[in-house]
């Protein structure tokens, strides 16, 4: 499957907001390089405003930094300083415990993100994001189950959601993901938005699940029943109704 079919699948059983997401560990002379950024304020211009995009050790997250294998961890990283610092912990020694959690890739130099389905970009992803709300991304689990059975396991770190989207690609699994503070704190993302992330390598299978659920009645948008059970009228509609319907009336 091409990265433009697939993201076809997702616009017409999804219909997501914002454009799905295609990341691949490389560099290309094409894609601009937006310095002194997040990776999330990253991502997040990419999936809003459907540009190429690189980057690397130049983006100002440690977190995403050393999560993406730009760099070996420092030693105010590996002190468990920076979680402390930053609120999320109570001390330097449970700081740690934050950073030894954080999914982590090693050796690479950077990593370009686009829109899924510009694959004259990247014809080959190492994973996709999507976003959306909470009933769209739980049809991708729907989709992920659909021939296996079982559940979804999954994890929150509470920070470093583009660290998380990795586990997918190292774990070559779906991995559900509540985007971070700092995914809505510096990329914008709203207070309604989820993630969902998944190798490429099992595209076929996720656009397979979301087609097959979706002919056997699982859909988005969610048909809510109650928009199919009648519902009590006031007196005077009821009457006007039932004399319209009266043979002879028009």
């Amino acid at each position: 499957m091409k990265p433009k079919e697939l993201a076809n699948v997702i616009d017409r059983y999804i219909r997501p907001q914002t454009f799905p997401l295609s990341f691949k560990f490389g560099d290309d002379a094409r894609a601009r390089k937006l310095k002194d950024l997040t990776i999330c304020q990253v991502y997040n211009i990419s999936r809003r405003y459907g540009w190429f995009l690189k980057f690397d050790v130049e983006t100002t997250c440690p977190l995403g930094i050393i999560a993406y294998g730009f760099a070996e961890p420092d030693e105010l990283y590996s002190s468990g300083k920076l979680a402390y610092e930053a609120g999320y912990a109570i001390d330097e020694e449970v700081g740690k415990k934050f950073e030894e959690v954080v999914p982590k890739m090693k050796g690479q130099s950077s990593c370009l993100v686009a829109p899924l389905e510009r694959e004259d970009f990247i014809s080959n992803p190492d994973f996709v994001v999507v976003y959306g709300t909470p009933a769209q991304i739980l049809r991708f689990v729907h989709a992920y189950l659909y021939d296996k059975g079982g559940k979804v396991e999954t994890s929150i770190l509470g920070r470093g959601a583009c660290a998380e989207f990795l586990e997918a690609y190292i774990h070559k699994r779906l991995k559900i993901v509540i985007p971070c503070y700092g995914d809505r704190l510096f990329g914008l993302t709203q207070d309604h938005e989820m993630a969902v992330a998944f190798p490429f390598e099992i595209a076929e299978e996720i656009a397979r699940g979301l087609e097959e659920t979706h002919k056997r009645g699982i859909r988005y948008p969610i048909p809510n029943t109650a928009l199919r059970i009648p519902l009590p009228m006031i007196e005077s509609y009821r009457k006007s109704v039932e004399a319209m319907r009266k043979p002879g009336k028009s």
